[in-house]
């Protein structure tokens, strides 16, 4: 699972098999105290696939984080998909 990205305790990854059969998408885990049920956020089109136990709150971050770096995080998930290298994305608002 590469992680793509951060912003203090969330953290946005990709299952590597589903870069084989869905469009462009991460999950975000938050890392406060426990690890929880991740949300999954299509790349294009910016709509939740699964809000995971993320808040109300923490979705509209990851929606605006995801829409400021949306050019870039669709750079990383192609080059993860392709098995490139490259650098986890430390985000900002």
């Amino acid at each position: 699972m590469p992680k793509i990205a951060f912003y203090k305790y969330l953290t946005f990854f990709i299952v590597s098999f589903d870069t084989l059969r869905e469009p462009p998408h991460l999950h975000i885990a938050k890392e406060r105290g426990k690890r929880t049920y991740s949300a999954k956020i299509w790349l294009k089109t910016l709509e939740f696939s699964d809000k995971g136990s993320l808040t109300k709150e923490e979705w509209n971050l990851v929606k605006k984080l995801v829409t400021k770096h949306q050019k870039e995080l669709l750079e990383l998930f192609d080059k993860a998909k392709k098995g490139q290298k490259f650098e986890t994305l430390k985000l900002d608002l």
